[in-house]
This record gives C-alpha cells, structure tokens and sequence, in this order.
C-alpha cells in the first residue's frame, strides 16, 4: 500500500440489502406470522432477523424488483384479516398481502436500518405514489396521514430514499417502457407528484447497465428530477466455471460502474443538469442454473464469498460516485441466509463475507495498490492479479480489506504503509477448505469466520482463496 491518499468518504450505504415478495424471501424468511411454530418476534421470524442485524445494513430495498411493478401498497396495509388475496402478476402466484408497509417498517426498525421504497411505476399512477409517500412521511391531517395514525402509527416513517420504478427498460417487467425518453417522461410524472408529498425525499431512477442511450435519455429528459440512477449487475454462472473466470468479474462491474458514471456526467454536462446524480448499485449477485422461479433458490460457496469481497472492495472505492448498493437477495432467494420451514437456518459463505466488511460504515477509503502475481482471463480477455486490496480509516486504525483469488496457494503480503504507524494485527478472514466449500441447513457450521492477533511486523498471510479483514492499529 504505497500512502493513506484519501479518495473519498467512506458510504456505509453500499453494504445494503435487498428483499423481495419472490419465493421464500418474505414469506417463511422475514415474515412467517404470530402463529408460526418457528421462534418470531410478532410475526416476524427471529433467526432471521438476529442473522439480518449481525450484518448491520444501513438500508434495506423493498417490495421490490419486479413485484413493486405491479403491487398496489394499500392492498398491504389495515387489518391483516381484512386484507385481499391478489394475485402477482410479475412472478405467476398468489399475494396473500400479510406483508405490508407497516410491517417493513417495523422490521426494518429492528433490523436497524433505513428504508428504500421502489413504487409502482409499473402499473401504477403517480397519483398512488403519491398517497404512498403521503402515508409514509406527512405530519399533516390529510387523509393517508389520518388514515397511518389510525393504524397505531402517530409518527411519520420518514422513508427518505425511493425508487421510481424497477428494471422498466425490460419487456419482462409489467408496464415496461419502450425506451429511456419514455422512462423518462414517466419518472418526471411521478417525481412531480411524490415530491408534493414531500419534497425532501431522493429519488431513484431507473437506469441500464448495458445501454448508454437508456442513460442518456434518462439524464436529458428528468436529470433534474432525480439523485440516483439504478444499476442492476448479476454474473450468471455455472458450477462448472473455471474458479478464476468467475473471480475476475468484478473487474469489469467495476470499470462499467465507473462508465456509466461518465456517460451520466457527459449527459449532465451536454444538456446542462444541474442536479448531481450518482448511480445506485441496487441489485447484484451471482445467480446459479438452479435458482429459477418462483423460488429462485441456490446455496453458495467460498468461491462466491471472494466474488463478494470483490465486489465489495470496488465499492469501496467507488464510494464517492457508487454511495448507495444493495445485495440481492438477503434471504431464501438468491441468498445470504438460508432459513427454512422446519426452523433450521444457515449462513452462506457470502453472508460471512458482508458480516467482515460491514464491521466499519464510516472513516476515509484511501488509496491502496496491491502489486502481485497474477494469471490469464480468457472470458474478459485481460490479465487478473491474484491479490486485491482496499483500505479504511476509521477511529484511528486502518482497516486493509485484502482478497487473495488464488484457489491453492497462500499470499505474503508485505505491507508499507506511510503517514500510519500500527503496531498490532487484528486478523479475521473466510476461507474454508475449498473454494467449493459451502453452508448448507444439514452442515451449517462448515465455513466460518477465523480469526487471528498478533504484532505487526511487516507481512500478512492470506490463506488461499480468502476474503480478509486485517485491522492495523
């Protein structure tokens, strides 16, 4: 690491995550009912929710993904008895409704995170986002804050960050648009009206990770309507994949987030956007053959617990232009934790991986360069170093985030640091035996967090195929 250069602020906004009304995610993974025979908290199942605030994210993203297109949020909210049985169009089943905005609030709470809203811009009017916003945020006596006071909520929720619309660049989702001037057009619609709500909200909107014109558009036509344009990335892959070809992929997320950021600046520049817009991260994984609907279900191993420490470690230093990001999804689709009817739960290799970064949310990413060996991708044709490094400073200690991609062999890393003087080692890494190594609900114990103190003299082992969190203090 040659200086503590500052980049930029840490955002603790990028270790977010993200749940959706798809398979088991909300219900039997957040939600199983007061009824349950699993342990839960007013409905709310407690494993889960003790697992989901071990990892500390600073916000959560709900309903959705392709359900918020088509949901209807008032049909969520009242007496639970009372409320309608619909069904969801985006996914083929049946929404029993159990799960509202109420009750995300009140998870979310618990969780001790903050909220993210996606509205309806699917099949929805700006006008029900409106009331939505309305619902969720006034202090006034209009009719939805009347109507959430009447429900046992005299103060406002105070959601301060929503998206309008999901993925709407894609004939898969219901009332997709045709192209961005379109998706545009609608955002300024609705951004117009929830703002009358409340005009201190942010917006997200929809962007498109493989079309710069969709960007573009999205800039020239509603740049001033909105804070953040929505990037989703999944690296589809097969257990098959050569390891390191998957391993190399967060290379090019991050050289593409870093793209469609200039595309966006070229656009605010072109057309005179006064508004700083930046890009939210708010969908990505790696997504496996076997995770199809509706359960979309896939237990992953420590090869994947590296491709997240990966990705995590770009974000970090992307924070200045990538501040907000989401994980999709935090249970049962798609996971990090793995809960199911029985009671039982496990926690991915991946979960461990967010659970050692999310430990600091705030301090200074500053420069860190790694120099090592390295090897040949053929997929994005590109020559990958086996060490990756990134680095915080925080209350006084530095925290090296350290990724040795190598699947056999252990890396001695030798550390320089200047303008910093440790003389303690805290060391805590995911590793396993393998980089196929997995929890599993039979075998949840296999992989875990080790850890490891001593004096700082200079070098860090980094176990093969490790994800590494070494604190110099």
């Amino acid at each position: 690491m040659d200086s503590l250069s500052r980049l930029s602020t840490l955002s603790g906004g990028i270790y977010g995550q993200f749940i959706e009304h798809l398979g088991r995610c909300i219900y039997g993974g957040v939600w199983v009912g007061s009824d349950s025979k699993i342990p839960n908290v007013r409905g709310f199942r407690l494993d889960v929710l003790e697992a989901v605030k071990n990892i500390r994210p600073p916000l959560v993203r709900w309903p959705g993904g392709n359900f918020a297109s088509s949901y209807h949020w008032e049909e969520g909210i009242g007496p639970r008895e009372k409320r309608v049985r619909v069904f969801e169009p985006a996914w083929g089943v049946e929404e029993p409704n159990e799960f509202g905005t109420c009750e995300y609030i009140e998870w979310i709470r618990m969780v001790g995170a903050k909220p993210f809203i996606v509205v309806n811009a699917g099949n929805g009017t700006p006008e029900e986002a409106a009331r939505w916003v309305e619902f969720c945020n006034s202090r006034g006596s209009t009719r939805y804050a009347r109507l959430r006071r009447e429900l046992g909520y005299a103060e406002p929720f105070n959601v301060k960050l929503w998206g309008v619309g999901n993925e709407l660049y894609g004939r898969w989702q219901v009332g997709f648009c045709v192209d961005g001037e379109e998706c545009a057009r609608r955002t300024v619609e609705f951004v117009n009206q929830m703002k009358r709500a409340d005009p201190s909200i942010k917006i997200v909107a929809v962007g498109c990770d493989y079309d710069p014109g969709w960007n573009v558009d999205m800039v020239r036509v509603a740049g001033e309507y909105f804070d953040y344009l929505s990037i989703h990335r999944y690296v589809f892959t097969s257990h098959e994949k050569r390891y390191e070809e998957l391993v190399a992929w967060p290379i090019a997320i991050e050289e593409d987030l870093i793209a469609i950021y200039r595309t966006i600046q070229m656009a605010r520049a072109r057309y005179h956007v006064k508004r700083e817009i930046k890009l939210a991260f708010d969908e990505w994984n790696v997504w496996y053959p076997e995770a199809q609907p509706p359960l979309l279900t896939q237990v992953t191993r420590v090869k994947d617990a590296i491709f997240t420490g990966l990705v995590l470690n770009a974000l970090q230093r992307l924070s200045g232009i990538v501040p907000i990001a989401c994980f999709a999804q935090t249970v049962n689709v798609l996971p990090l934790i793995l809960a199911d009817e029985g009671g039982r739960i496990a926690l991915t290799p991946q979960y461990l991986a967010f659970k050692l970064y999310s430990e600091v949310q705030e301090g200074d990413v500053v420069n860190a360069a790694a120099f090592s060996p390295s090897y040949n991708s053929g997929e994005l044709v590109r020559v990958v170093p086996y060490v990756d490094a990134s680095a915080v400073l925080a209350k006084g200690s530095l925290h090296l985030y350290l990724i040795n991609r190598h699947p056999e062999e252990r890396a001695r890393a030798e550390v320089f640091v200047r303008g910093f003087n440790p003389t303690a080692v805290h060391h805590k890494w995911v590793a396993g035996e393998s980089v196929e190594d997995v929890n599993t609900l039979d075998d949840p114990n296999r992989v875990k967090i080790e850890h490891a103190e001593y004096p700082f003299k200079g070098v860090i082992e980094l176990p093969p195929h490790s994800v590494n969190l070494v604190t110099l203090a």
